[in-house]
């Protein structure tokens, strides 16, 4: 299993913009893919803080219901002491110096994102917040799946079953459990309030380039093969009507694609998201097929599916 403080390091260390000092800071706080803003409601209620919610509360991509990439909470400076310091992930708005913008790294607490936006007027801090967005929106995002894989290891599934099978490690919470076994197939289930969080993985040939047209026929036949509606002869398949969200990336250093969108049934009115992961193991010359869904009617799924993206980023490969 991978030791999370490599992670840790990794990210809040190596790749930091700025890290202050090594005193020691309380743990950091705050519920999943929330960001505290620090400014005055004035400036919040003003241009200012509406450009912050259009880029850090803009849509999750990939759900089949709006919902936000950030939840977003304001802090007036009066009240931005003691444990309203130790969020985790934070934009300060400083109107007391030169424009520009910083990333400290554990500046009150650990881990924390410290995200400080400057600038002499309005229009300054506008512009800031604009140049800094895809900065910000990466080092918080990298942040969230790192806390969550941190929260997973709280209590972890036990499950040699993949690692017999496939070659490879995924570290999930023990609220997992094995749902189905095939030769070529594990699916593990969580149930949730009104539905279910799901993981499956397959072994494919290795893949040297990959579209998204081939990811869509490969999930869709895996989905017919191993993944069933309640009704007889029914299916999941890639919701034709919403074209999935497809980028090339790594897994732990190995190229995959990364496919985001949303399943139905064929044959039945059931449906939701999706993230689905095509790994080139460049080890033992093949391709891994990483998939998380949702089904959860009627709930939001975006930390839902962020999860299952931070269990399938836990990946370990071993040599056959």
């Amino acid at each position: 299993m991978k030791s999370l403080s490599i992670i840790l390091l990794s990210f809040f260390f190596i790749v930091s913009c700025k890290n202050s000092n090594t005193n020691y800071k309380p743990l950091s706080s705050g519920r999943l893919h929330s960001v505290s803003v620090v400014l005055d409601k004035q400036d919040w209620e003003s241009e200012t803080g509406k450009k912050i919610r259009d880029l850090y509360a803009d849509e999750y991509l990939g759900l089949p219901q709006i919902e936000e990439r950030f939840s977003l909470s304001q802090i007036d400076y009066s009240t931005f002491s003691g444990f309203a310091r130790t969020g985790r992930n934070i934009i300060y708005i400083n109107k007391r110096k030169q424009k520009g913008s910083s990333i400290t790294i554990n500046k009150y607490a650990r881990p924390q994102v410290f995200l400080e936006i400057s600038g002499k007027n309005q229009n300054e801090i506008l512009e800031q917040i604009k140049s800094s967005k895809e900065t910000g929106v990466s080092y918080f995002s990298k942040g969230e799946i790192i806390e969550n894989q941190r929260r997973i290891l709280q209590s972890v599934l036990i499950d040699s079953q993949i690692k017999d099978q496939f070659n490879v490690e995924l570290t999930m919470p023990s609220a997992y459990s094995l749902f189905k076994k095939e030769e070529n197939f594990l699916w593990y289930q969580k149930p949730t309030k009104y539905g279910t969080s799901n993981i499956i993985i397959s072994e494919l040939t290795f893949l040297d380039e990959i579209f998204l047209n081939e990811v869509v026929e490969i999930r869709d036949s895996i989905s017919k093969l191993y993944v069933p509606g309640r009704l007889e002869n029914s299916y999941m398949v890639t919701e034709q009507a919403y074209e999935p969200i497809f980028t090339q990336t790594k897994i732990n250093q190995f190229d995959s694609s990364e496919t985001r969108g949303t399943w139905e049934v064929s044959g039945d009115f059931m449906g939701g998201p999706f993230i689905n992961y095509i790994i080139k193991d460049t080890i033992n010359k093949r391709s891994i097929y990483l998939e998380g869904f949702v089904f959860s009617p009627s709930e939001r799924k975006r930390d839902n599916i962020i999860e299952l993206e931070a269990i399938i980023k836990s990946l370990e490969i071993f040599k056959k």
